[in-house]
Parts: structure tokens; C-alpha cells; sequence
């Protein structure tokens, strides 16, 4: 049967891996068991059901009397380190979607148990898996375009009622007393901020860490209880300034990813097609031009590392300076601007909200390195 794989919620991204695991042969390994108390409500569970893969209505009671290779947990936030701990317990490794969580006592105590189960805990951060990444990452560890100077990106993408009223923790700061810190920065626009990082890790499976924190984390929604847009700027322990922008309280549907990253020796560039890097003898690297990889190379990459018995590039230790980069925000609070929020209906008939400009200001403040949001 090859890998036996277990898959912690298949609802919302959840989709995916089922999708994946519906319409083609991943490299041999085989979607054993659904663990979802919420199964019947995907569009997917009757096509699960025809296929004979048992649906649980926890990881526990699968656990109970099964055992797995990998268990894929794309289950709410503040269900991952419960699930973590579980698998590893019961021998699994493990890849649990971003975020981890945002305690980093528990990332602690994970990372702990991985090691003295002598498996892996990977993180679906899909930039850290991606070859193009993976090839600047190297490329920038090797010298090539001589040291870091400043980092910025930029992602907007408008949410409306249906994204905020998918789940009980959309926007929320906490849920069951877990802290989730839902908002573009931790969820949707992630990838981003954690790409920054990762990049200017000294090793493949290092990312760099941030120590202060600047900027403003809003709220423009007026029923959530964290941000829905985030200016920021992070500075890391080497001294790069790592400029971030996100929102989902715009009028713009999408904006980027955009991303610039300054160097003393040259510039990689982001666009709609993909890094472009640029150094300062005019010669130039068409990252963009490389093979990503599969559409969920993630998983297929950690069936490889099982199979291969070594570890994913992006594992906990990788992906904790988000979350660490994260709690430095969230530090600062959130500021409330939802009284001067204005409510508009999209095409899809739901109501999103916004800012008079909100979009343009985020954008001048990305094209001019800054964090001061001009709102006319």
C-alpha cells in the first residue's frame, strides 16, 4: 500500500488534499482514513464515501486502533498542537498546515516530541517547497548577490461576508481560548511574510528571526475582533527591514503578491510571473522560468522525505519566526477604524468592507517603503 496517510479535516483547504488524493496516484501513497466530525458538510463527502476511505469523527478515535505514516492536519488553528502531539504519539509523521499555532511554548514542546520520536513535524507554508523558492534560497545563502539590505511585499485580497462567516474563528483573536490572531498576515497572505524570512535563513531549513516590530495592525470590519489589514515593518536580528502589506478591506479583488528584495550586490523581483533576480553586473536570473513543482508539492515532498528518510526543508523550526513575527505585532494591538468602515455588496451579492482609498494608500506606502498609511 506504500505510505498510509491520515487526513485531520476536509473542509475549506482540506479540499485539496482530498481532491488530490481523488484524481491521482501520489507517488504510491494511499488516503487511508478522514478525520472530520464535520465530513457530510463538503461537497466532496459522497465521492469520499463511494471510494470505501472511512470517515472519523476524530483523530483520537482513528488513532484509537489505526496507525498511519503521515497525518496531514488541515483541521481550525487551535486544533494543531493537540493533533501534532497526537500523531507523533502514535507514530505519524506529520504535516500540519500553516499557521502552527501562536504559542511558542508549544512550538517548543513539539519540537521536543519530534525529536524524541525521530520524526517530522512539516509545515504547508507551499513557497518553502516551491523549486524557484528553493533555488533564490540557494543562491543567496551561496553569495550571490552579496548581503541583504531591505525586504518588501505586498498582498491585497478582498474578503466578504461568506469568507468571515465560513467558521467561527475567521477574523477572531481567540477561539476556545486558543490564540489564532486571524488576519491576513497569519492566514491568506502568510506565504508572503514567512517567504521573507525563509529566504534570509543561513541554512535550507532555517529562516532568519525578526526582534522589533513597527507599524499598525487595523481592523476595518466591524465584527471581527482582530485586523484585517496589516503595514508593517519588521527588522531582523542581522538588521534587515522586512516591509509587509495586507488587507482584505479593500475595494481592489487582488493585488500581488508584489515582493523587492534589496541587496548590496543586486535585486530579486516579484511580479505576476513570477522572481526575477537582478545583479549588479546586469546579469539576470529568470527564477520565474524554473519548474515549481507539483500543485501540492508539499505533500508530495514529504511522501519523498518518509520514503527517503530525511526531513522537509520547512519544518517547525523553519516556520516558528512567523509565528514569532506575528505575537511582535499583535504586541502592538489593533487599531479600530471600523467607524469609519463603509459596507459595499461584490458580485457575488455579500458585503465586504472598506476605506475610502484604502487599497491606493497601501500601495503608495509599498512603492515608497513606508509605513504611514495616507488615506485622503
Amino acid at each position: 500500500m506504500g505510505i498510509k496517510v491520515l487526513l485531520c479535516g476536509m473542509g475549506g483547504y482540506g479540499e485539496n488534499y482530498v481532491k488530490e488524493y481523488l484524481s491521482r496516484d501520489v507517488l504510491g501513497s494511499s488516503l487511508v482514513a478522514i478525520a472530520d466530525p464535520f465530513a457530510s458538510k463538503s461537497s466532496l463527502y459522497e465521492e469520499v464515501l463511494n471510494r470505501n476511505i472511512p470517515i472519523y469523527a476524530s483523530p483520537e478515535e482513528f488513532f484509537a486502533t489505526n496507525k498511519v505514516d503521515l497525518t496531514i492536519i488541515s483541521s481550525p488553528i487551535h486544533t494543531h498542537f493537540t493533533y501534532t502531539m497526537l500523531a507523533l504519539e502514535n507514530g505519524s509523521n506529520v504535516l500540519t498546515e500553516k499557521p502552527v499555532c501562536f504559542d511558542e511554548a508549544q512550538i517548543d514542546v513539539m519540537e521536543q516530541k519530534s525529536r524524541e520520536t525521530g520524526l517530522f513535524v512539516a509545515v504547508g507554508y507551499q513557497l518553502c517547497f516551491s523549486h524557484d523558492v528553493l533555488a533564490i534560497k540557494k543562491d543567496i545563502i551561496a553569495g550571490l548577490f552579496g548581503k541583504p539590505i531591505r525586504f518588501k511585499t505586498i498582498r491585497l485580497m478582498r474578503r466578504n461576508d461568506i469568507y468571515y462567516s465560513r467558521s467561527n474563528w475567521a477574523g477572531a483573536l481567540l477561539c476556545h481560548g486558543e490564540k489564532v490572531f486571524d488576519s491576513p498576515f497569519t492566514n491568506a497572505c502568510a506565504h508572503q511574510y514567512q517567504n521573507m524570512v525563509f529566504l534570509l535563513g543561513k541554512n535550507m531549513d532555517e529562516s532568519t528571526s525578526s526582534i522589533s516590530c513597527e507599524g499598525s495592525l487595523i481592523r476595518v470590519r466591524p465584527n471581527i475582533t482582530n485586523c484585517d489589514t496589516a503595514i508593517l515593518k519588521l527588522t531582523t536580528v542581522d538588521g534587515v527591514e522586512l516591509y509587509y502589506y495586507a488587507s482584505h478591506a479593500v475595494d481592489e479583488v487582488k493585488v500581488g503578491p508584489l515582493s523587492l528584495y534589496e541587496f548590496d550586490g543586486g535585486y530579486i523581483e516579484e511580479n505576476n510571473r513570477g522572481f526575477v533576480g537582478h545583479l549588479a553586473d546586469g546579469r539576470v536570473i529568470d527564477y520565474s522560468s524554473i519548474d515549481k513543482g507539483e500543485r501540492l508539492e508539499k505533500l508530495w515532498e514529504v511522501i519523498r522525505c518518509i520514503e527517503e528518510k530525511r526531513t522537509p526543508v520547512c519544518t517547525l523550526k523553519t516556520s516558528r519566526e512567523h509565528t514569532h513575527g506575528v505575537l511582535l505585532a499583535q504586541e502592538m494591538g489593533v487599531k479600530e477604524m471600523s467607524n469609519l468602515a463603509v459596507a459595499k455588496k461584490d458580485d457575488k451579492d455579500s458585503i465586504y468592507y472598506t476605506l475610502p482609498d484604502l487599497g491606493k494608500a497601501l500601495q503608495e506606502a509599498y512603492n515608497s517603503w513606508s509605513i504611514d498609511l495616507n488615506l485622503n
